[in-house]
């Protein structure tokens, strides 16, 4: 019999609508499933207390919002009812002024219901899920091994069921690299696309809100609520915003362009070996691979990086200056690569983002609708062997993701398979500014011609001896 937590968005909201689920019912069972998984996996940093109270009074209103009902939560970097999170970590005295978040505050008015905050790198600054004050968030498919980051607790909460759908943030990969170590579906959107108003900054011109879920049209689902142009927000860009709760699971004629020799010796062997599976899939189910020119994605890369150094140390340098033992050690060392940065390099990598989305657009975006590329290079690695090299892990599993925050264009990342020790791997649909509909009828196109987006991590229950950190 299929548990009420293991029900998806889409589910949720066909079950609630039609009165076969009640919203305290669904809450209580997701509040149970997070408090038996959260031990295992770190995941939260907090639950939320009036989750219940709020389920009882969505219970019996006439005004029957779109999510009504629908759990979910939060990497923990959005400013909520006036309070400050901890952005991983809680004893660095980081002053941002900010005002409630936009995009919790679109999803109250939709009816869904936060059960909480979620786990996260120290200052969305890393790709590991390592946090030294918060806890290492684990991965559900083996707790011995990372979740990814930034947004790790959002992913490993979604595939271990703790929540249908999580808000996180993507600066340079922090959503597709967890999603794709812990086997979910995550959309980091164009620039400006979602408001990040209320949300503490990593890098002002690559920051970017989306969304974790199981599948591709449980993430179009909450898209089509928080989407949308917020005029008190100065990234936010006023474009218009197209129906995609709808979104219709089709790529017949769309062209997939794949660039084998660009990703050579980056990925391991089994990852580099799914992109022929996948393509395989698409072509059967009427998309038409390409073969296009992705060599240009190493320069992005760099500058992407030396712009995120740049911005990085703006938010930091007064607080960093001031009291630099109270930044975990590896995120100590990039801020003081980032200090060390000139302004003429930051300079000279805003000059070339402009023309970097445009030779994506004249080049490969012109001869493919969508790219498809490695979310990460390797799988889930060990918690134990991040402890050895850091700032090395999270810079590899970067590379592949940076390039599409530098341009600004919006990426999917999907499960497509695991290797060979059962861990999940992911690739990346890449898309023209504004066409996350576009990769959004893809990905539900191919979820529905395979199941690798239905399977759950099989979970034990924690020992009574465990001394690992409930909620």
């Amino acid at each position: 019999m299929t548990e009420i937590w293991e029900l998806g968005v889409e589910e949720l909201v066909t079950s609630i609508g039609a009165g076969e689920l009640g919203v305290v019912e669904v809450v209580q069972a997701f509040t149970a499933r997070a408090a038996h998984v959260d031990p295992i996996l770190r995941c939260f940093v907090a639950l939320d207390p009036g989750a219940s109270e709020r389920a009882a009074a969505l219970e019996g209103a006439a005004d029957r919002g779109p999510l009504r009902g629908v759990p979910y939560a939060y990497k923990d970097v959005f400013v909520r009812r006036g309070a400050m999170p901890t952005v991983g970590a809680p004893d660095v005295p980081l002053v941002i002024r900010a005002r409630d978040a936009s995009v919790l505050r679109r999803l109250d008015d939709a009816g869904a219901v936060s059960l909480g905050t979620l786990n996260l790198d120290p200052f969305a600054y890393a790709a590991t899920g390592a946090n030294p004050d918060l806890g290492d968030t684990r991965n559900p498919w083996d707790p011995a091994r990372i979740a990814g980051g930034s947004s790790g607790g959002a992913a490993a909460a979604v595939a271990a069921g703790a929540v249908p759908f999580a808000i996180g943030t993507d600066a340079g990969g922090s959503i597709r690299i967890p999603a794709a170590l812990c086997g979910v579906t995550g959309l980091k959107p164009t620039f400006g696309r979602i408001p990040k108003a209320g949300s503490v900054p990593l890098t002002y011109s690559q920051d970017t809100v989306g969304i974790l879920a199981r599948s591709a049209r449980d993430v179009a689902l909450v898209l089509q609520h928080v989407a949308g142009h917020d005029p008190s927000d100065a990234a936010s860009i006023p474009a218009p915003v197209p129906v995609f709760a709808d979104v219709e699971a089709s790529c017949a004629g769309t062209r997939f362009g794949f660039d084998l020799g660009a990703f050579a010796g980056r990925t391991t062997p089994e990852i580099a070996a799914a992109m022929g599976p996948f393509l395989a899939t698409v072509e059967r189910i009427g998309g038409v691979p390409v073969e296009v020119d992705l060599s240009m994605l190493d320069g992005f890369d760099a500058a992407a990086t030396v712009l995120t150094w740049a911005e990085v140390g703006a938010v930091h340098e007064r607080t960093f200056r001031a009291e630099p033992a109270r930044y975990a050690p590896a995120i100590r060392a990039r801020l003081e690569m980032a200090l060390a940065a000139h302004g003429v390099d930051h300079v000279n990598a805003l000059r070339l983002q402009g023309r970097a989305l445009g030779r994506l657009l004249d080049g490969p975006l012109d001869a493919a609708d969508v790219l498809v590329v490695p979310a990460v290079g390797a799988p889930a690695t060990t918690i134990g062997s991040v402890g050895r090299d850091p700032v090395g892990v999270s810079v590899g599993h970067l590379r592949l993701n940076r390039p599409f925050n530098f341009t600004g264009v919006p990426a999917l990342t999907i499960p497509v398979g695991s290797d060979p020790e059962g861990m999940p791997i992911g690739l990346q649909l890449v898309g023209r500014p504004w066409a996350e509909r576009t990769l959004l009828a893809c990905a539900a196109a191919y979820q529905a011609a395979t199941d690798r987006h239905r399977r759950m991590p099989p979970l034990s229950r924690p020992s009574e001896n465990d001394d690992r950190r409930s909620v």
